[in-house]
Order: structure tokens, then sequence, then C-alpha cells
């Protein structure tokens, strides 16, 4: 897998597409997006959507950081950390496109779907680099 695709340029796809990611769900809260694209197209009152869009975003941008310590882009003092926690990504996005399969909306289900997939496969690459 590491041959299949530069550590630096997995690293710049992975920000690229959490960018993407998050002003996606500031479109939900804004309600640019249709909010049943998300969580399954199980929330069901407009707090509920705006707690859950707010974790999201913070997900996202913890993520970020992990993955720029990975790359030794901010504080290479403390990359060694990101070593360790690195793994939690490409677990979370392989479960929420599981999570996703499931999803009662098409497009989450269709479209979604093969996005998390990539970006677990993605941030697995990532994870595989030795520090």
């Amino acid at each position: 897998m590491k041959k299949w695709i530069p550590f630096k340029l997995s690293v710049q796809l992975f920000l690229g597409f959490i960018l993407l990611a998050i002003l996606f769900h500031i479109g939900v809260i804004a309600g640019l997006i249709p909010p049943d694209m998300v969580w399954g197209g199980r929330i069901q009152s407009p707090n509920d959507l705006i707690k859950m869009e707010s974790v999201s975003m913070v997900i996202l941008i913890i993520m970020a950081f992990i993955i720029t310590l990975k790359a030794r882009w901010i504080f290479p003092k403390i990359a060694r950390l990101s070593g360790y926690l690195i793994w939690l990504i490409p677990l979370l996005f392989f479960l929420n496109t599981l999570g996703n399969m499931q999803a009662l909306n098409a497009t989450e289900r269709f479209v979604f779907t093969p996005i998390t997939f990539l970006l677990a496969l993605i941030s697995l690459r990532i994870a595989l680099e030795k520090s």
C-alpha cells in the first residue's frame, strides 16, 4: 500500500477531504444541505442536529491535528504521540463506512460510503508510515 501513494500526497488528500467534510457539515447546520443526508437520516430535532454536527466537526478537526502531527508539519517534538493515535482514524472511517451502508438516505449510502472507505484507506496509508 505504501508504494501506491506517497505519504505526502496521502496527507494532502486526507486534509483536503477533511476540509470539504467540515464545509459540508457547516452547510448542513446552515440549512443549505438537507439534514437527512447525515447520521443515517435518523436525527429528529434541530437541536440534535446542531449537537451531532458539532461533534462531527470537532472529531474532524482532531483527526486533522493528528494527521499534521504524524506528518511533522506541526509540533515535531510531540509527533511520536501521533504514532499511537493515528490508528484510531482508519478504524473510525471503516466503522463510518459500515454505518453509511446502513443509512436510510440513498445519497449517504451510495455516495458517502465509497468516500469514507477511500478515507479509511488513505488514513491507513498514513498510519503505516514510519515516524
